[in-house]
Formats: C-alpha cells, sequence, structure tokens
C-alpha cells in the first residue's frame, strides 16, 4: 500500500508570533493609568492640606535619605545596648549579693519574667561582677554620646540639608540619658496606674505618651534645627511618644514572645534579627518626628 504524499515539516516556515505589539500596548496602558492616577494625586494635594502635608514628609524623606538615617540609628541603638544590658546585669548581681538574695529573686524583684528572668539569673550570678559594672560605665556614656551625635546628624539634615559642624554638648547626652530612663518609667507607671484606675489601658497608653513625648520635647530642643519657638517642635514629640508605644506593643506581643517561645528553634540569630528589627522601627520614628517638625515648619514660612 501507497502512503499519500506528506508535505515535508522542515521546509515549513516556523511559526511567527508578534509579541512585540500586545506589550507595548499594555505598556502604553500602565504608563496612562500612572499619568492619570498622578494627576488625580496632584489634584487631591490641592484641596487637602494633610494628603500634601503627609506627600511632603514622604519627599523630603526621600531628599535626605530617610531609610539610611533610621538604619543608622538602629546600629547606634543596638551599640549602646549592648553595654547596657551587661550593666543591667552585673547590676542585678551587685544588688542580688546587697540584699542577701538570689540572682533568680532579684530579677524578679526588677520586673523580668520568664526566659529572660532565668537568662539574667544565670548570668548575673557569675563573679568579678564589680569589674564588669565598672568597664561598662564608660562604654555606656561613649555609646551615648555617639548616639546622640547620629541623632543630631539626622536632625541636621531634616531641618538644614547638611550634617556638618554638628556639636555633641554634654547637656544633650544627658537628656538624651534621660529620655531613655524616661522610656522605662513610663512603662512602670503605666503598669501603675493600669491597675489601679477604673479606665486603666486608657489613662496608661495615655500616660506613656505624654510622658515620653515630653522627653523627646526637651531633647529636640539641644539639637540641631531653624529659629523656631519650642512649640514648634510639638508634633514630633508627638509622633515620637505614640511611635514609641507602637514599637513597645510590638515587642510585647511579638519580640518578646518569639525570644521566649522559638528561642530554640531560631537561636540567637533570629533573636538579633527581631531586636534588630524593632531598633529600625524607633528610628524610622526618630527620622519621622524631625521630618515633620521640619517640614511644617517649611510651609509656614511660604
Amino acid at each position: 500500500m501507497v502512503e499519500p504524499d506528506r508535505p515535508d515539516r522542515r521546509d515549513e516556515a516556523p511559526l511567527e508570533i508578534d509579541t512585540a505589539r500586545p506589550v507595548v500596548g499594555r505598556l502604553a496602558i500602565w504608563l496612562e493609568r500612572t499619568r492619570v492616577a498622578r494627576g488625580r494625586i496632584e489634584e487631591a494635594r490641592s484641596r487637602h492640606a494633610s494628603l500634601d502635608l503627609g506627600f511632603g514628609v514622604v519627599e523630603h524623606d526621600a531628599r535626605i535619605g530617610g531609610g539610611l538615617l533610621a538604619g543608622a540609628l538602629a546600629y547606634r541603638f543596638f551599640v549602646l545596648l549592648l553595654p547596657t544590658a551587661l550593666l543591667f546585669v552585673s547590676g542585678i548581681g551587685l544588688y542580688a549579693d546587697a540584699a542577701d538574695k538570689s540572682t533568680r529573686e532579684a530579677a524578679d524583684d526588677a520586673g523580668l519574667q520568664g526566659l529572660i528572668a532565668s537568662q539574667v539569673a544565670s548570668t548575673a550570678s557569675g563573679k568579678a561582677q564589680w569589674a564588669v559594672f565598672v568597664v561598662m560605665v564608660p562604654v555606656a556614656l561613649y555609646a551615648a554620646t555617639r548616639l546622640y551625635r547620629a541623632i543630631a546628624i539626622t536632625h541636621a539634615l531634616a531641618w538644614l540639608g547638611s550634617g556638618r559642624g554638628v556639636r555633641v554638648t554634654p547637656r544633650g547626652v544627658g537628656l538624651l540619658i534621660a529620655m531613655l530612663l524616661m522610656t522605662v518609667v513610663a512603662v512602670e507607671i503605666g503598669g501603675w496606674v493600669r491597675r489601679h484606675s477604673q479606665l486603666g489601658g486608657l489613662v496608661a497608653l495615655l500616660v506613656y505618651v505624654v510622658l515620653v513625648g515630653g522627653a523627646w520635647l526637651l531633647l529636640s530642643r539641644e539639637l540641631p534645627r531653624r529659629e523656631v519657638d519650642w512649640t514648634a517642635l510639638l508634633p514630633g514629640a508627638a509622633v515620637v511618644g505614640a511611635g514609641l508605644l507602637l514599637v513597645n506593643v510590638f515587642n510585647v506581643y511579638f519580640t518578646t514572645r518569639l525570644v521566649e517561645d522559638r528561642a530554640d528553634t531560631y537561636g540567637a540569630l533570629g533573636i538579633a534579627a527581631a531586636l534588630l528589627f524593632s531598633l529600625v522601627l524607633v528610628g524610622r520614628v526618630i527620622v519621622l518626628s524631625a521630618e515633620l517638625n521640619a517640614e511644617l515648619d517649611e510651609r509656614r514660612r511660604r
């Protein structure tokens, strides 16, 4: 049986599909949608001052590199946290010896619980607490000085556009240390108010924001800025108070649980990553407060 002739497929021209035109069409549609959305946003900015302020802060952040500044501040906070933690742990050991208590009891008196309390207690039970305490005091002061300089440069960039000529003053470093201590005191006061007030949590949150925001307001008056009245610094102080409250909530409900429940799973690297992320959030809050104050002052001067 003779098979019918079949065309030689090798001689057939390959099927060509023009994909360039659909891609170009889609790109044109996206560009047109972007242009329309940008036009609507610009029109809305002209009608709503709050929206225009928000975009102004975002543009200000892009000009000065707010993300990089927040990362630099997180690094300085982390450097300060290391000697401070050793200072605190050695202090727990010294307190336990002076009060004739075990290190676990001293950790409980300091308000520590769970895995953190056990880790601090085991570390504080070591020898040479006095040597560690004495050595860590100047190291922590030096780290606080470097942190203040980083914050001052951030404010100088936000307010003046340049970080040159930033000076570190003992008063500024002292106010920074007082502000950091106030964040701890505010947590304790808020806890006491929550236990003894009928409104409880709401009053505690308000107390935290007022105390931390007030401490940051005092510190802001020492940081580089244009010649403005202290009332011009109130918005940034409110941002710091509310922002650190949210970061504290994040640490309580996420970071602390990660440390206690998943320490064996993620190890020290996971704990350090969670800690650094929370410090980046703190850096973002500080940068945002400076940008907001500077942007509001620019609009008042127009």
